[in-house]
């Protein structure tokens, strides 16, 4: 802590900022004053929301079918995960865990029972209402227009595979050059698992032990200054 941090002046992008503003000013003959606050401020941050509202009838519903699950299975749903294991997510080297079991021992359940408990209340409840509403405007609901309603987006015929953007280009290129000056081929497929938490805990960011220690002071090309500076002096 408390270490001391260089300063190296105002950013180069800010200071071009403010440059190029005053440069803009005198060609248009006009001050900038900035953004009239009032004039767009937010009229929802003086709003007084509720944030402990009454539970939606689906969380009601589904709170109740839990219940009831758990009653004719006699089993607790357990929402938390307890055994020390990662996540079923699929790692960098492919999703080689949703492969079927090596033998039966393995398998897993089959065949158990799920508890029926009708059609949900928001379907049933749906039906009934648009009964009563056909009955009460005197019209039968045949849906919507497709026709009207359609997304004419869905008839564009987009460009899926556009000319690659000049940064990966230049990205390219670089790599190519990295590649060949330190004689190794970048592997873009990373064979362990990624760098992330499991469930158990976040232990992968311990500091290594001496023989697990990372490369250090290797050889980094240069090849000179960035395009996008370049341009921008």
């Amino acid at each position: 802590m408390n270490y001391p941090v260089p300063n190296f002046g105002m950013d180069r992008n800010i200071m071009d900022g403010l440059q190029n503003l005053g440069t803009a000013e005198r060609l248009v003959g006009h001050h900038w004053i900035g953004i009239d606050k009032d004039k767009y401020s937010n009229p929802a941050k003086d709003v007084d929301y509720n944030f402990a509202p009454n539970l939606d009838a689906d969380i009601v519903t589904s709170q109740s079918n839990l219940a009831n699950t758990e009653k004719n299975l006699d089993h607790t749903y357990q929402l938390v995960q307890l055994e020390g294991r990662s996540d079923p997510i699929c790692s960098s080297s492919g999703c080689d865990q949703y492969k079927h079991p090596d033998s039966k021992e393995d398998d897993w359940d089959k065949n158990y029972p799920v508890a029926n408990f009708g059609m949900d209340r928001d379907v049933s409840g749906g039906l009934a209402n648009l009964k009563e509403a056909e009955k009460i405007v005197g019209h039968h609901w045949v849906g919507i227009d497709k026709d009207k309603y359609s997304n004419p987006a869905k008839d564009v015929d987009y460009n899926f595979a556009p000319k690659l953007d000049a940064n990966i280009v230049d990205s390219q290129n670089n790599l190519k050059n990295t590649e060949s000056n330190m004689h190794h081929q970048y592997q873009l497929l990373q064979l362990e698992s990624d760098p992330i938490c499991s469930s158990a805990g976040c232990d992968q960011y311990l500091h290594p032990d001496r023989k697990d220690d990372w490369d250090r002071n290797y050889f980094v090309p240069h090849f000179g200054m960035d395009r996008a500076m370049v341009d921008n002096f």
